[in-house]
């Protein structure tokens, strides 16, 4: 067994004698082309203990081992507070608090989230990028999924584009409801008369939110949403179409006194671990600001 700390380890089965290395890399462990050629540079690919060539033969038994390379940060260590909810040699889950970027932009050059795991990272010894499998607005809060190596993060992005990676949110919108449950599904696009909002257009990229109403008064509703496509905004575009802007969003609505933007929270994610295969649900519930603003807003007046 090579002693890496990433590598992957399959043994050759009865029905795939006889096929190459290639054969079984690229279809049943459904490596990408992409990330074996960047593997491959610092890396390599291991037939019973022995780098070899994808295209040897192999027959039933064979040890496959696979050891990705592991590119080097560029991120900028910066010693900022984050709150871990899972961690394992291959992911972290962070809770991210509202008002913090996930990673630097034209706007944020530092103080974000990735930054505060590159400062992690180079704690825990790990000389590893700062794989982001998805993303948050700002001033959304929740749960964020971090890939420590270019396989776990590989399968985690084949989860999320195959729905397989589920993503629910809680969201404390204006007004009352009329259904209790329901699917948006209008497409999302730039919106034509600003550079960041986007809109619901009819040449947009097609979009489904489904929602659940938990509590609601004549003031605001609270409302638990699944993302089923990743579009940017895309529960504050669809309820705000609807005529229900999330409570505070600054851009889709009106801000509120006593939260930092949008009353927004990625609560709960579902996802099978590429590495064990177990199937994992983590949750994190609201935060103190969103408690506080629906014992003032989820009651009638």
């Amino acid at each position: 067994m090579l002693n890496h700390p990433y590598v992957l380890s399959t043994e050759v089965r009865k029905e795939e004698a006889g096929l190459m290395v290639k054969d079984i890399v690229y279809g049943r462990l459904n490596l990408s082309r992409g990330l074996l050629r960047r593997m491959k540079r610092g890396g390599g690919v291991y037939l019973n203990g022995t780098r070899d060539y994808l295209t040897r033969r192999v027959k039933a038994g064979d040890l496959i081992q696979i050891v990705f390379y592991d590119e080097k940060t560029d991120m900028e260590p910066q010693n900022i507070a984050i709150n871990i909810v899972y961690e394992d040699d291959y992911l972290l889950i962070v809770n991210k608090d509202a008002g913090m970027p996930v990673h630097p932009t034209g706007a944020y050059q530092d103080g974000t989230l990735a930054n505060a795991i590159a400062y992690y990272w180079e704690k825990k010894g790990l000389d590893t990028k700062v794989r982001l499998v998805h993303r948050l607005d700002k001033d959304t809060s929740g749960l964020i999924l971090v890939a420590k190596e270019p396989y776990t993060l590989q399968r985690l992005l084949q989860q999320l584009g195959r729905g397989l990676l589920v993503r629910e949110y809680l969201a404390i919108v204006e007004g009352r409801l009329l259904r209790q449950h329901g699917v948006l599904t209008g497409s999302i696009g730039r919106s034509w008369d600003h550079g960041v909002k986007r809109a619901v257009t009819e040449d947009g990229k097609e979009a489904r939110t489904v929602y659940q109403v938990l509590s609601a008064s004549t003031r605001s509703t609270l409302v638990r949403a699944r993302l089923e496509s990743g579009r940017t905004h895309q529960i504050r575009v669809h309820f705000s179409d609807l005529g229900h802007p999330v409570l505070g969003d600054p851009l889709y609505g009106q801000p509120v006194p006593g939260i930092l933007g949008q009353a927004l929270h990625a609560w709960r994610l579902e996802f099978v671990h590429p590495r064990t295969g177990h199937e994992h649900v983590i949750t994190a519930p609201l935060p103190r600001e969103m408690l506080e603003l629906w014992k003032k807003y989820g009651r009638d007046q």
